[in-house]
């Protein structure tokens, strides 16, 4: 008897992790179409309760074809924000599109959108995208960091048109005691933000899973940002308001993808 209450005992804590889990996830998409009228592509992703969007890119006719990472968020009224990074880093390409169709029984479609070559600047029109109807595996995308893989160094580049050259943000962590980390951020895209931990006060992991942190006050502008870490990368958003961004360059801040590059 015992050993059947046991037995459904974890058969309930694994649907109640399930339910949990499912429940984070806000979308599940995967399209076929082209880029212009030529290049096909695959896109498949998820975005989870904290309103990030994690999947793969995939263009079947390219010379050593293989699953391309894609980033990005939701913005507004089903506009999607993706980039493509490989795994160094890189920023290969960008997308903008809209989402319709969320209640057609073929499944949501791309009504409008575009890919862009971050380096070239050339765009190309997302045509034809429609839901293909396979399945998207949630875990594979959204799953969280566990705590004791988080990498000792992040970073991405992208092309910067107007300095000519690469640019972009490396973000490096060390441990600092059970479930702290002491940070130092560097993103440089354009302009430059800089900060990193005080020595007394390092970041603490969230409760529960522990693959997330905020920080407040990390300078004298009382600028805070959150940190989400993923399988490949990790994901630093603003946390505070513009005025708590004066002590960085124009228009930057720490946010933005950082792939794993050093574990």
């Amino acid at each position: 008897m015992q050993n059947r209450m046991n037995r459904l005992l974890s058969i309930l804590a694994a649907l109640i992790l399930s339910m949990t889990t499912w429940a984070d996830v806000l979308g599940v998409y995967s399209f076929e179409g082209t880029l212009g009228d030529k290049i096909p592509v695959r896109l498949k992703f998820a975005v989870n309760g904290d309103e990030i969007a994690v999947g793969e890119i995939y263009y079947p006719k390219a010379k050593n074809p293989a699953p391309i990472l894609v980033v990005g968020e939701p913005t507004e009224d089903g506009w999607y924000s993706l980039k493509e990074y490989q795994s160094d880093g890189t920023v290969t390409g960008t997308m903008l599109f809209k989402i319709d169709g969320e209640d057609n029984a073929d499944g949501p479609y791309i009504s409008e959108g575009t890919w862009t070559n971050p380096r070239t600047g050339k765009s190309l029109p997302m045509k034809h995208f429609e839901s293909n109807g396979q399945v998207v595996q949630v875990p594979e995308y959204l799953d969280y960091e566990d705590p004791q893989n988080i990498g000792r160094e992040y970073a991405y580049s992208v092309w910067n048109p107007g300095y000519g050259s690469m640019m972009g943000g490396c973000v490096k962590f060390r441990g600092a005691g059970k479930h702290k980390l002491h940070f130092e951020v560097s993103n440089a895209p354009g302009n430059i933000a800089e900060g990193k931990s005080a020595p007394d006060r390092p970041a603490v992991l969230g409760d529960y899973t522990y693959d997330w942190f905020v920080y407040e006050n990390v300078n004298d502008c009382g600028y805070g940002f959150s940190a989400h870490f993923f399988k490949k990368f990790v994901v630093l958003k603003t946390i505070t308001g513009p005025e708590t961004l004066n002590c960085f360059g124009h228009g930057v801040a720490f946010d933005g993808v950082y792939i794993k590059v050093k574990q």
